[in-house]
């Protein structure tokens, strides 16, 4: 008698699906590809579906009659077709063509959510729906997988579509579903998932509704793609890299989905079921510069077949050796701020089972790391050291000219980095871009800024002429114009008497920088402000005056602040036109307030006023001494590379016995494998004491000027005299000493030190890190 093992697995295991960490907007995201992937069959079949669209309705209150919903307006399925989308494992679609792949992601949403799921479903031109209905405490009771087959009439019979209804929550689901604001999150990351689906798909634009109301695709905030920068050895740095590579084709087994090696001619997995097809690859999209810098807002989001599957991801932005990883990006930011993204569409890489993650160990991801970012390091320094040359990709490119968040040098320029100074007001306007406003679509706004900035670099402070046009029949000079006289020569004609012109549109600048819309964070008072530099001659400004606000529109609540930037109350350390400003709202507000129940005194609220707008002003302790031992450190992994440095190990040698104690500890605590090739490479440096990298400068200056990292003159000044080149040469290198002295001192402080610190130490000091940032490129 032949015996048989029954391997039917308990029905338990698809309660055991719902025990899989999945995010709630993941679950529907499962649920929503199977909509998608119907309208894609359908097109492909020449029967595209005519106004796709998917509706998602959650809950509302946190009750036992909680449900999820979603329902298509899709092609629809048979019965048939039905029993097997619904099994655990089973999936009728091509892994490489469509956003369903394992049979599992139905099954592990709907028990993620729920403990009942109906499907409800029907083609154009059937009498009526089929369905299914998967109680998994009641298949859990009766110990098998059998249900029965419902059917309900529908009353027109060309309707078509499919709705799955997820009933009988888990608690802890019903409860975050029903909250507004994580309604309001789930709906962000779908808007983000589907961005390119919902703005341009091939079977046209797919509505998707979420709580009645239509998704719109949530876009990244980058400059523009035509937005370039040249510097000055005429290399031209593009803020968008655009990035389309076709790579050879490969064998591919749909049945195991995984692509085979170029030396397997067959699947090793050798299962009857193996089905090998060769596949066309492709890997393609962009990367670019963010509006704004954010600390975890900022990455790149790999898609397949549409779906972003990883989102804001950061790993590209890491160099491996195989032992240890660094993070290259970003580390000129004392706030950890970055603003790389971009978007890059692998469909042909293998996904986890949970589609929330590409399988690095699928060939597919190291091509794909490749063509975006290459061979080796993104730091040029440590690249050459570790015998790599030659790095074309689109993320070097990028790194290369963009990966400051501020310009290079002691008068660099914004332009040439392509970033607005003031953070939260490129984040209040990327806010307005996300929400459609059309005046923020473009980087134009962004690109105002960023030249104002630039004018205070250069001490440029001058007004720009109105476009006001001059009164028609007058010459520049406001002197009538002749007029000829029909049948007698210009000459000839008789001047008439002209009426005395209206004087001249005063000249103002807009202030880009200080207009915006102001609110005080306690007591939500609103101030819409139009910046304008003006003349101390302005007709609207009184006599002597630095500045004057005046309320332009009462509807909007919208302020004219007009200032005179050359007004001698500016020609300070401790006054600007924004501290002006803030002034002027302080006492409005106040004003505003009295006889409220709030006791607002002036005090408190330009604190609060400068609080909130006065960020990159602050002597915030940790920002000033990360910046110091961000801007020490950059000094010591450049001396490898500098112009003229002497063999590494002879520079070793001058170090003292405790500089070199200290490296060695250092070395040892960072796990470095052959701490010979690092002293032999001259990357020791990175491991040296700061007080090292101070002392190696006063030893050999001539390392550091003269255009090598700062452009001061020092071996190339000549006076003609010894005595007086001799005493030049010790005036720049005792400035660069004290700079030097001042960053050591803020890197070897605590927070609490620098906030016993009196203030003038503390700003001096700061003033000698920015003195100290690289005169030259990288």
């Amino acid at each position: 008698m032949t015996q048989e093992f029954d391997l039917t697995p308990d029905p338990r295991v698809l309660q055991m699906l719902g025990e899989i960490n999945l995010h709630q907007w993941r679950c529907l995201a499962e649920l929503i590809d199977n909509s998608i992937d119907g309208f894609l069959h359908a097109a492909r079949a020449d029967s595209p579906v005519d106004g796709p669209e998917i509706a998602v309705l959650l809950p509302t209150a946190d009750n036992e009659n909680a449900r999820v919903v979603v329902k298509d307006n899709g092609p629809g399925m048979s019965f048939e077709v039905l029993e097997k989308a619904v099994k655990a494992g089973w999936s009728g679609n091509s892994p490489l063509e469509n956003l369903g792949l394992f049979g599992m992601g139905f099954n592990i949403a709907t028990a993620r959510l729920g403990l009942v799921t109906e499907v409800w479903t029907s083609r154009h031109g059937d009498p009526e729906q089929v369905g299914v209905r998967i109680d998994l405490d009641n298949l859990r009771a009766t110990g098998n997988f059998r249900v029965p087959r419902q059917t309900r009439p529908k009353a027109d019979h060309t309707a078509h579509g499919t709705e799955i209804v997820i009933t009988r929550l888990k608690p802890d689901q019903r409860a975050y579903l029903a909250r507004g604001n994580n309604q309001k999150t789930i709906r962000k990351h779908l808007a983000r998932a589907y961005s390119s689906l919902l703005d341009q798909s091939g079977v046209g634009r797919i509505r998707l509704m979420i709580g009645g109301a239509r998704l719109s695709p949530r876009r990244h905030c980058v400059w523009g793609e035509d937005r370039t920068v040249t510097y000055p050895d005429g290399t031209v740095a593009r803020a968008v890299e655009l990035i389309d590579v076709k790579l050879a084709p490969r064998r591919y087994c749909t049945h195991c989905m995984r692509t085979l090696a170029a030396s397997e001619e067959s699947c090793p997995i050798g299962s009857p079921s193996c089905n090998i097809v060769e596949t066309t690859r492709r890997v393609h999209g962009w990367i670019g510069l963010q509006r704004y810098l954010h600390n975890t807002e900022f990455g790149i989001d790999f898609i397949r077949n549409g779906r972003k599957i990883e989102i804001s991801n950061k790993d590209l932005f890491e160099w491996s050796d195989g032992e240890t990883s660094e993070v290259e990006y970003p580390t000129d930011d004392q706030r950890n701020r970055g603003r790389f993204v971009g978007e890059i569409h692998i469909d042909h890489c293998r996904v986890s089972y949970t589609k929330d993650r590409f399988e690095r160990d699928d060939p597919a991801w190291g091509e794909m790391v490749r063509v975006v970012r290459g061979e080796g390091p993104l730091r040029p320094i440590v690249a050459k050291q570790r015998g790599y040359a030659g790095n074309e990709s689109p993320l070097y490119k990028l790194y290369q000219a963009f990966r400051r968040s501020s310009p290079q040098g002691k008068n660099g320029l914004w332009s040439r980095v392509l970033v607005v100074r003031d953070n939260e007001r490129a984040q209040q306007m990327a806010e307005a871009f996300a929400e459609g406003d059309p005046d923020y679509l473009t980087d134009e706004r962004w690109w105002q800024l960023v030249q104002e900035q630039d004018k205070e670099v250069l001490g440029d402070t001058g007004g720009e002429t109105t476009d006001t046009p001059l009164p028609g029949g007058f010459l520049d000079g406001g002197t009538p114009a002749p007029s000829p006289v029909e049948g007698q020569p210009a000459a000839d004609a008789q001047p008439h008497p002209q009426p005395t012109p209206p004087p001249p549109a005063p000249v103002r600048r807009q202030m880009h920088e200080l207009s915006r819309k102001y609110v005080h964070p306690t007591y939500r008072v609103e101030y819409e402000i139009q910046a304008m530099a003006v003349g101390s001659d302005d007709p609207d400004l009184p006599t002597g005056l630095p500045w004057l606000l005046k309320l332009d529109d009462v509807a909007t609540r919208t302020y004219g602040f007009l200032v005179d930037v050359t007004h001698e109350v500016f020609r300070s350390t401790t006054m600007t036109p924004l501290d002006g400003l803030l002034t002027e709202l302080t006492h409005r507000t106040v004003e505003f307030l009295k006889g409220q129940a709030q006791d607002a005194s002036v005090a408190g609220v330009l604190a609060d006023f400068r609080r909130q707008y006065c960020v990159e002003t602050r002597l915030d302790p940790q920002e000033i001494i990360s910046l110091a031992s961000s801007i020490l450190g950059e000094i010591a992994r450049a001396i490898p590379n500098l112009p003229g440095v002497m063999a590494e190990p002879a520079l070793y040698e001058e170090l003292g016995a405790t500089e070199k104690e200290t490296i060695a500890r250092r070395m040892a605590n960072r796990g470095v494998p052959d701490h010979k090739a690092l002293i032999a490479e001259g990357r020791f440096w990175e491991y040296a004491d700061v007080d090292s990298v101070r002392a190696i400068f006063n030893r050999h200056p001539e390392f550091f000027l003269d255009g090598a990292f700062w452009n001061d003159p020092y071996a190339k000044v000549d006076f003609g005299s010894a005595a007086v080149t001799e005493q030049a040469k010790r005036g720049v290198l005792s400035r660069y000493d004290a700079y030097l002295g001042d960053a050591v001192w803020l890197a070897n402080q605590t927070p609490t030190d620098i906030e016993r610190a009196s203030r003038d130490a503390v700003i001096r000091a700061s003033c000698s890190v920015r003195l100290l940032k690289p005169d030259v490129a990288d």
